[in-house]
C-alpha cells in the first residue's frame, strides 16, 4: 500500500468518524422529553413519517410553546436568516461581505417599523394573539438554550441570540420586501422613460400614458442602479423570495363529491431548506394543519376540518419613489425647506469593528439614493396587524369572520383564498390601498417637492377586489390583474401575464361538474404555455418571411415543456436573442458608457419585459425593430431571423451541433441551494439536486429562470408546495414540499420529499389520530414542572 493511499484511507476514516459523531450530536432528536415552566400542562407531539409534528395540548399557549420548540429544532438557521434580513443584521453572522446589503436593508425601514409595531402591541393586539406569539417565542428560545445548535453555526463559530417580538415583525418585513417587485421595476422604467423617445415606451406593456412625469432633464440622476442592487441581494439566496402563486377554490356544485375543493401552490425562490414548515395543532378548542414561515408563529396557509385558506401575491402598487430636492440636511417641499429626519445606525460585523452610517428620511420615506425617497405602505400605514390576520385565518368560524381577518392585512398585499365545509368559497385582495392623486404616475419617480403629488389617505376595504360564492362556482388567483386594472388604484404593469390565470379560468370554465382533487392536481402540473406557443408561431412566421427555414420541431409546437422536448430549448434562446436584437441598440445609445448590458439585463428581468414581448411581436412597425447603430432600416423579420442564427450558435456551443439532442432537460434544471452554497467543501453537501423538470418559465407549473448571455435555464423559483383538499374527506388532504420538512442536513427528512416533488407526486397531510399513529416515527413530550411522572 503506497503512502498516498494510506494517507487517503486515514483521512477518509477520520471523515466518516467525524460524520458519525456529528450526525449523532447535531441531527434532530424526535424522541425526547423536555421538562419546562413554559407549559402549564403536559404536551404530546407525535411525528409522522414525514416528520410533521402533531401537537396535542390542553391549551393554545402550551401548543404554541411546543410549536416554537420543534420549529426551531428543524429550521433555526432559516429563522435566524429571515429575521436578520428584515433587520439588516446579516453582517453579524457573515462579516464584512454583508455590510452594504445590511445598509440597504436597514435603510428600507423594516427594522424601525418592527420596533414601532412592538411598542404598541400591548394596546393594539388582542391578549390571545399576544399570548400565543409569546409562547411560540418561549419555545424557540428554550430550544436555543438547551440543545445543540445546527451545523451552520459551527461552520461560522456563531450562536443565535434569543428571539423577540421584534424579530417576528422583522421577518414579516422581509416577507413584505420580497413581494415588492416595484424595486426591480420602477428604477429601470424611470430611466427608460427619461432616456428614450416616447414612441418606444408606447410599445411596451407598462400601463397608461397621460400621467404627469418629471420632464426629461440631463440633470436628473439615473436611479436604475437600484434594480441592480436588489438583483444582487436576490442572487445570494439567503432567504426566500415570493415570486408568484396559483390558487383556486371550487364550490360543491362543481365537484364529484359535492363538497368544496381547495388548491394552492405558492411560488417562491427555491432554497434548502424549502420555505414551509408543516405542523398540526390540536387543543380542546382548536385544530388546524398549517404551513409556517420561519420565525412566524401563525400559518399563512392551512386548513382545519371546517375551512381552508391560502394566498397568492396581490402585486398591488405599494411603493412610490419621490425625487427630492436636497440641500445639506434639509429638503424642499411645498416651497418650504424642511429638516431631514436623520438616524444614526450601527451594524455589528462578525470578526470586525462595528460600522456606523446614517439613514436620512423625508416625510415620504428613506432616501435610497442621494435625492430619491421611497414611500412604502408597509412603513406608512399606522397599524401592522398581519399576524392578527394570520391568527384569525387559522381560527376562523365561518366566511364572515374570515373576511374580517382578511381586512386586517395592510402589507404585503395578498390574495386570500377561502373554502369551507359549509359550501362557501371566497377571494379577497387584502391590502391597504393608498388614495393617490389622479395625475400621478407611480410607475416612475414622482416630483417630491409638490405636495399635490403626495398620497391622500387610504381606501376602505370595500374598494378592494373580492368575490364570494360566484354563480360560476369557482374563485381563482394567479397574480393576474383585478378589474379594473391599469388605473391609479390597480396599476397594470406589475401583474403577471395571462398565461396562468387564463389556464385556470379556461380549465374551470369547462362544462364539467365532477372535479376531483386529482383533476385539480393535473392543472397544478400543467407545463403548457399558450402564450409561448403563440409567440413561437409569430417568430416562425417572421423567420419564414425573411427566407429562413426553421427547425421542424418548432412547427406546431403546443407550448409543452417535457424534459425530452426540443422546442422549448430553442424557443427561450430565440426569444432572448430577439429581445436583445430589438432593444439592446437603444440601450447602448442612451446608457452611460459601460452600463448598457447591466441596464438591459435589469429591464429584461422585469415582469414588464415578459408581458411586452407578445405586444412587440404583434407590431412589425415598432421602432424597436430598427437597429439605430446602422444606416439600414431593419424590420421585424430581419431581427428575428438574425436572432435565430445567434440562438442556434448558442445551443451548438452548449449542447452540440445536433439539434435532435437539444433536450430541454439538459438545460432546465433546479438545484435547491443552501445559503452556504458557495462555501468550500460543504456547499454541494448542503444543496439538494439537480433535477430536470417538465415545467415552463411561465405556465401553471411555473419554474422561473433567468434568460441571459449564459446558456442555461437554471431554475431559481417555483411552487413552494402543492396543496389539494376535498372537504368530503379532509383526512385525505394532500401536499408536497420541494425538499423536506427538516432544515437540518443530518436529518433523514432534509430532502426525502424532493424525488416525489419533482416527479409531480403528493403525500397526505394527516389529521386523523389513528392514521398519524400508524405512520408514527417518534413521540416527544413537554412536561410541566408541576406534572408527575
Amino acid at each position: 500500500m503506497n503512502l498516498a493511499f494510506r494517507i487517503a484511507a486515514i483521512i477518509l476514516t477520520m471523515l466518516f468518524s467525524l460524520a458519525y459523531i456529528t450526525t449523532r450530536t447535531i441531527a434532530p432528536e424526535y424522541d425526547f422529553k423536555h421538562t419546562t415552566v413554559g407549559v402549564n400542562s403536559d404536551v404530546e407531539v407525535v411525528f409522522d413519517d414525514m416528520a410533521v409534528p402533531h401537537i396535542y395540548a390542553d391549551s393554545e399557549p402550551d401548543a404554541m410553546y411546543a410549536l416554537g420548540y420543534v420549529h426551531a429544532m428543524e429550521r433555526l438557521w432559516q429563522m435566524d436568516l429571515l429575521r436578520r434580513a428584515g433587520a439588516g443584521e446579516l453582517s453579524a453572522l457573515f462579516g464584512r461581505d454583508m455590510i452594504e446589503n445590511d445598509k440597504y436593508l436597514r435603510t428600507l425601514g423594516m427594522r424601525e417599523t418592527a420596533i414601532r409595531t412592538v411598542e404598541t402591541l400591548e394596546s393594539t393586539a388582542s391578549p390571545e394573539v399576544l399570548d400565543a406569539m409569546k409562547a411560540y417565542l418561549e419555545g424557540v428560545n428554550a430550544f436555543i438554550a438547551t440543545k445543540e445548535l445546527p451545523f451552520e453555526y459551527r461552520l461560522i463559530n456563531a450562536k443565535p441570540e434569543p428571539f423577540t417580538l421584534r424579530d417576528v415583525y422583522c421577518a414579516t418585513g422581509y416577507m413584505a420586501y420580497s413581494f415588492a417587485i416595484h424595486l426591480k421595476t420602477e428604477p429601470i422604467l424611470d430611466w427608460m422613460k427619461t432616456a428614450l423617445d416616447s414612441s418606444y415606451m408606447a410599445d411596451l406593456a407598462w400601463g397608461q400614458a397621460g400621467f404627469s412625469h418629471i420632464p426629461t432633464d440631463d440633470t436628473l440622476r439615473d436611479i436604475s442602479g437600484l434594480a441592480s442592487r436588489v438583483h444582487a441581494l436576490d442572487e445570494l439566496r439567503l432567504v426566500p423570495q415570493w415570486l408568484g402563486s396559483n390558487a383556486w377554490v371550487l364550490s360543491g356544485d362543481r365537484t364529484a363529491s359535492g363538497e368544496v375543493i381547495f388548491c394552492n401552490d405558492a411560488h417562491m425562490a427555491y432554497a434548502s431548506p424549502s420555505v414551509w414548515y408543516e405542523a398540526h395543532i390540536v387543543t380542546p378548542e382548536l385544530e388546524y394543519y398549517g404551513n409556517h414561515i420561519g420565525g412566524l408563529p401563525f400559518p399563512a396557509i392551512g386548513h382545519s376540518r371546517d375551512h381552508a385558506w391560502g394566498i397568492t401575491m396581490f402585486v398591488n402598487d405599494e411603493i412610490d419613489f419621490y425625487r427630492e430636492t436636497i440641500e445639506g440636511d434639509r429638503y424642499l417641499h411645498g416651497g418650504e425647506w424642511l429638516p431631514l429626519e436623520i438616524s444614526n445606525e450601527v451594524i455589528e460585523v462578525a470578526g470586525d469593528d462595528p460600522v456606523e452610517f446614517q439613514v436620512r428620511k423625508t416625510h415620504h420615506g428613506p432616501l435610497l439614493e442621494k435625492d430619491l425617497a421611497m414611500w412604502w405602505t408597509f412603513n406608512h400605514y399606522p397599524q401592522n396587524r398581519i399576524h392578527e390576520a394570520f391568527y384569525g385565518f387559522s381560527r376562523g368560524s365561518g366566511i364572515e369572520s374570515f373576511a374580517a381577518s382578511a381586512e386586517l392585512v395592510h402589507a404585503p398585499g395578498i390574495n386570500v383564498m377561502y373554502g369551507d365545509s359549509k359550501g362557501d368559497i371566497g377571494w379577497w385582495a387584502s391590502a391597504k390601498l393608498p388614495i393617490r392623486p389622479d395625475h400621478v404616475d407611480t410607475k416612475v419617480a414622482i416630483d417630491g417637492t409638490n405636495p399635490a403629488n403626495d398620497p391622500l389617505g387610504w381606501h376602505g376595504f370595500d374598494m378592494n377586489p373580492q368575490l364570494v360564492n360566484p354563480k360560476r362556482g369557482f374563485v381563482y388567483s394567479a397574480n393576474n390583474a383585478p378589474q379594473p386594472s391599469d388605473s391609479v388604484r390597480y396599476p397594470g404593469h406589475y401583474y403577471a401575464g395571462n398565461t396562468r390565470a387564463a389556464g385556470i379560468f379556461e380549465a374551470l370554465s369547462q362544462p364539467k361538474n365532477d372535479w376531483t382533487v386529482a383533476d385539480a392536481q393535473s392543472i397544478q402540473l400543467d407545463h403548457h404555455s399558450p402564450v409561448y406557443r403563440q409567440n413561437a408561431e409569430a417568430l416562425v412566421a417572421y423567420a419564414n418571411a425573411a427566407g429562413v427555414e426553421v427547425e421542424g420541431f418548432m412547427l406546431g409546437w403546443d407550448g409543452g415543456h417535457l424534459v425530452e422536448d426540443l422546442a422549448p430549448t430553442l424557443y427561450y434562446r430565440w426569444m432572448y436573442r430577439t429581445i436583445q436584437g430589438a432593444m439592446y441598440d437603444e440601450f447602448a445609445g442612451a446608457a452611460p458608457e459601460g452600463s448598457a448590458q447591466e441596464k438591459f439585463e435589469s429591464w429584461h428581468r422585469t415582469i414588464v419585459s415578459e408581458n411586452s414581448f407578445p405586444q412587440l411581436l404583434a407590431n412589425p412597425k415598432s421602432p424597436w425593430w430598427d437597429d439605430v447603430r446602422t444606416d439600414e432600416v431593419e424590420d421585424a423579420a430581419m431581427i428575428v431571423a438574425a436572432a435565430l442564427e445567434v440562438a442556434r450558435t448558442d445551443l451548438k456551443e452548449a449542447l452540440g451541433a445536433d439539434p435532435s439532442k437539444w433536450y430541454y432537460g439538459r438545460l432546465h434544471t433546479v438545484v435547491h441551494r443552501h445559503a452556504m452554497t458557495d462555501a468550500p467543501l460543504v456547499g454541494d453537501f448542503l444543496n439538494v439536486g439537480p433535477y430536470a423538470v417538465p415545467a415552463a418559465k411561465d405556465a401553471l407549473n411555473k419554474y422561473e429562470f433567468k434568460l441571459e448571455e449564459a446558456v442555461n435555464y437554471d431554475v431559481f423559483s417555483g411552487p413552494s408546495m402543492r396543496i389539494g383538499i376535498d372537504f368530503a374527506d379532509v383526512d385525505a388532504a394532500e401536499s408536497i414540499l420541494p425538499t423536506g420538512q427538516s432544515g437540518n442536513v443530518f436529518s433523514p427528512f432534509y430532502d426525502n420529499q424532493a424525488d416525489l416533488y419533482h416527479a409531480g407526486k403528493f403525500r397526505k397531510q394527516r389529521m386523523d389520530r389513528a392514521d398519524i399513529e400508524a405512520y408514527e416515527i417518534a413521540r416527544a413530550y413537554f412536561r410541566s414542572e408541576d406534572s408527575k411522572e
